[in-house]
């Protein structure tokens, strides 16, 4: 008999199973969370996930400043507790749904502990399903909504207390089937798969002056765009939004590297206007290895696989230098990610003056 949840007593049923159980017996299918906070020179960041057919929770939380990124991946037995929505010292309490949740992180020995309440600046982005087959099976079937915001607070970053206030911040959710959660899963055939068209990825939430949005793109090795979407908004709910239906981009790198440094977006409107900003890079990066993506974890696994009934580890490693593609030490080198999460500050022709969270990444 599988286990009631506490939501069960809520009247939101989807499927013919309780709340804490999916209809699908994928081990590949998670749900959970990505937040960040940042202001020039300070970059925190945290995720949690559910993986329950796994019977897992894992989670990571962090900080990237002064050069120097630290901070730790946690898991758990899921049946535990299928409630909390915790992980090691991390939890996540949802305020006010789709507007504000507090991420709170207690002290622990891997110099990173917050308190923060985050509150939306603009209506959740609810990006188009990512759906990939290979081989006529399910590789990825993924729903994502994204919101940028602001955050009030406590951040505490190698013992140092910093209070939060009106600091930018970048949340998503996302749900499904993910190739690169729990257990390696590979999928063969007879044929040769064609290569993965993907050369760039763009993936922006952005506060700048009164505009809030959020846009994503894929383009291919020529510059052709496999795909766009995202919408803009005026803050201060007047309930202006705008489609944005393509962006125009010109990337600047740190000389002889592939780490950005700046660069130019326009984001072009559903009304055939043009919405320009220019960026600047205001921390150096944050490496999502250390989160424990991409076999980021010690013993060279994926998120969302057991490792025990209450584990967590954690490390801190060097991003200064441009020139490095780095990560935790356990990584193996020439298969490491380098930086791919920027905050960066914003600002518009007239003045206006805000911050971006650009997720880039080039693709081997």
């Amino acid at each position: 008999m599988l286990p009631l949840h506490p939501h069960d007593d809520f009247p939101y049923h989807q499927a013919i199973t309780p709340m804490g159980s999916p209809v699908t017996s994928d081990p590949r299918f998670n749900d959970g969370y990505y937040f960040a906070c940042y202001r020039p020179g300070r970059h925190v960041f945290c995720g949690l996930r559910f993986h329950p057919n796994n019977n897992v929770v894992d989670g990571y939380a962090g900080a990237v400043s002064d050069g120097v990124q630290r901070g730790f991946r946690a898991s758990r037995a899921m049946d535990a507790d299928r409630h909390a929505v915790a992980v090691g010292p991390l939890r996540v309490e949802v305020v006010e749904p789709m507007v504000s949740q507090r991420i709170i992180c207690d002290a622990n020995d891997f110099g990173i502990a917050f308190d923060v309440v985050v509150t939306a600046s603009c209506d959740a982005f609810f990006e188009t399903p990512h759906v990939q087959y290979r081989y006529g099976r399910v590789l990825n079937h993924v729903l994502r909504y994204t919101q940028p915001g602001r955050a009030q607070g406590t951040v505490s970053i190698d013992g140092i207390d910093e209070p939060v206030d009106e600091w930018f911040t970048t949340r998503d959710h996302s749900w499904g089937i993910r190739q690169t959660m729990g257990p390696a899963l590979p999928v063969r055939g007879s044929t040769p798969l064609d290569p993965d068209p993907r050369a760039l990825r763009l993936w922006v939430p952005f506060e700048v002056g009164a505009h809030a949005g959020f846009f994503h793109l894929h383009e291919d090795a020529d510059g052709g765009v496999l795909d766009c979407e995202g919408r803009l908004e005026t803050t201060g709910g007047t309930g202006d939004s705008f489609a944005i239906v393509g962006v125009d981009h010109d990337l600047v790198y740190e000389p002889g590297t592939q780490r950005l440094a700046a660069g130019s977006l326009g984001l072009r409107l559903e009304t055939g206007a043009t919405f320009d900003m220019d960026f600047d890079v205001a921390c150096a990066p944050a490496h999502p290895q250390g989160f424990g993506y991409a076999r980021g974890w010690s013993d060279g696994g994926n998120p969302g696989v057991w490792r025990g009934v209450d584990v967590i580890e954690g490390e801190r490693f060097d991003v200064a230098d441009a020139a490095i593609i780095t990560g935790p030490a356990h990584s193996i080198e020439g298969k490491r990610l380098g930086g791919t999460e920027f905050v960066s500050d914003v600002r518009t022709a007239d003045g206006a003056t805000g911050m971006a969270h650009v997720e880039h990444m080039l693709y081997r």
